[in-house]
């Protein structure tokens, strides 16, 4: 299969992957919404801040520097396993002493019980991180798919039976460590990869040469874009973190989606052509266009029925949500090019340069941070869109430097695109304006939108909005 067959086919298999999963998950959260508290929400926002900063440690980069690395063999495999089980166990050893001081600070006793059985997810997380690493090596994001999916709605029904039963807070807490078991042990049977109790010093000074870079910069740009989090809870209130948590769960869900599969497709595909230069150029090139082409005009239908699509879902007491989930869809959209070009700084193996730019990048973040909090949730959220598009431009400028495809030329390859939709964009919102109804504003205004940009592009003739369609033509013939 050629190169970008082969990319396609791959990201395919991860955006079904991703798809089915995130699209299951919001339907149950839904559920979740109207029967647990912004409170509840607020406090699980609260938590997965300190389980996410720890998941960094765990992994260090290591999976990384296991994917780029083009003679990895059994001992690496092994010394990655040992060493994310002990960081795991390390970590959940401090999370659980420090609980009672975190619970001090935001004056909320539960807070104890509740990390200290979060934290068990790290070290599951850690038994199965191996196999999951090798599913994306070989691209097989078919497995993927039915192990997440199948995790999502298994630990998303006992979710719901919690809490609709009072269990309240805890059903979230039940639900996070019920999903990352059953992926890990589907993973594992399926890939049948036995573990070896092998630590090889060799192995762990070549990966922690490529991943320590990585881990540092993970865990900077980890923190920071966490932060807000725990200033939120602690200055305003765990309800208000509560609206702040769910205005994002929106976003998210397109953003994880294309953001998993740019990280699992990307590196493994173009590391294998890193040396190739002008060939890395002309994927990357199309790489941004393609995806910039498929998930703008998702995020322009967010923007525009917002306040439908909240009002339906989660009813009106989940209204402050609305302008948060706004900001936070443009914010995503420039997040996800960013994160394409911090890829193309991994393949390139210049873990150096994306640590670099993160020192660039924090005083930035958090300047715009305690310039905003004071004002509320919703100034917070516009600080983070302005911090991201600043970013932008940090991002991509080593590819620009190293590449000669930088802000500038990506600037310039996606004004088109941008221009279409903002103009669809106008044009749908007030079409919307005349539908009376929440619920048919919600449905239709999506409809109109997608017709208008398949319109447009088939008019316009973009290479870029056919050819994966062609692509996809050829898969279904063939099989």
């Amino acid at each position: 299969m050629k190169l970008g067959d082969k990319i396609f086919s791959g990201a395919i298999w991860s955006l079904v992957e991703r798809l089915s999963t995130q699209i299951v998950q919001f339907v149950l959260g839904i559920f979740l919404a109207r029967l647990l508290s912004p409170k509840d929400f607020g406090l699980i926002g609260l938590l997965i801040v300190f389980i996410t900063i720890s998941q960094v440690f765990v992994d260090s980069g290591f999976t990384k520097a296991l994917i780029q690395k083009k003679d990895r063999n059994k001992n690496d495999i092994s010394t990655v396993f040992i060493f994310n089980l002990i960081i795991s166990i390390v970590c959940y050893i401090i999370l659980w002493f420090i609980a009672p001081f975190i619970a001090d600070f935001y004056e909320t006793p539960i807070l104890i019980s509740l990390l200290r059985v979060l934290s068990i997810s790290l070290v599951i997380n850690a038994i199965f991180t191996v196999p999951a690493t090798l599913v994306t090596i070989d691209l097989n994001f078919k497995l993927f798919a039915k192990a997440n999916l199948i995790a999502v709605i298994i630990s998303g029904l006992t979710a719901i039976y919690l809490a609709y039963n009072d269990f309240g807070v805890w059903s979230l807490v039940y639900q996070t460590l019920i999903k990352a078991t059953i992926i890990g042990i589907l993973l594992l049977f399926w890939t049948k990869w036995k573990p070896l109790l092998f630590f090889s010093k060799t192995s762990f000074k070549k990966l922690f040469s490529y991943g320590s870079k990585l881990l540092l910069g993970s865990l900077m740009n980890t923190t920071v874009s966490n932060v807000a989090s725990l200033f939120i809870a602690k200055i305003i209130s765990t309800k208000e973190l509560g609206y702040y948590a769910q205005g994002t769960q929106f976003t998210d869900l397109i953003f994880k989606t294309v953001n998993a599969v740019v990280d699992k497709v990307l590196l493994p595909s173009l590391s294998q052509i890193q040396d190739q230069k002008e060939v890395l150029i002309k994927y990357s090139k199309n790489i941004i266009k393609m995806v910039s082409i498929f998930i703008t005009p998702i995020f322009f239908i967010l923007i525009i029925i917002a306040e439908p699509l909240i009002k339906v879902l989660l009813t009106e007491k989940w209204l402050p949500v609305v302008p948060i989930m706004q900001l936070f869809a443009l914010a995503r959209l420039i997040t996800i090019i960013c994160g394409i070009n911090v890829n193309l700084l991994y393949v390139l193996g210049r873990t150096d340069l994306a640590l670099k730019q993160q020192f660039y990048k924090i005083p930035i973040r958090l300047a715009l941070l305690a310039a905003s909090i004071k004002f509320g949730i919703i100034y917070v959220a516009l600080a983070e869109l302005i911090a991201t598009t600043i970013h932008y431009f940090y991002d991509s400028y080593y590819p620009g430097k190293i590449m000669q495809y930088g802000a500038k030329s990506q600037i310039k390859d996606l004004s088109k695109i941008f221009f279409i939709n903002i103009l669809i964009g106008i044009i749908s919102f007030i079409i919307m304006s005349y539908i009376p109804s929440s619920i048919l504003k919600m449905l239709v205004t999506p409809i109109i939108y997608v017709t208008l940009y398949f319109t447009a592009n088939l008019y316009l003739k973009i290479p870029e909005f056919l050819d994966p369609f062609n692509k996809l033509k050829k898969i279904i013939l063939k099989k």
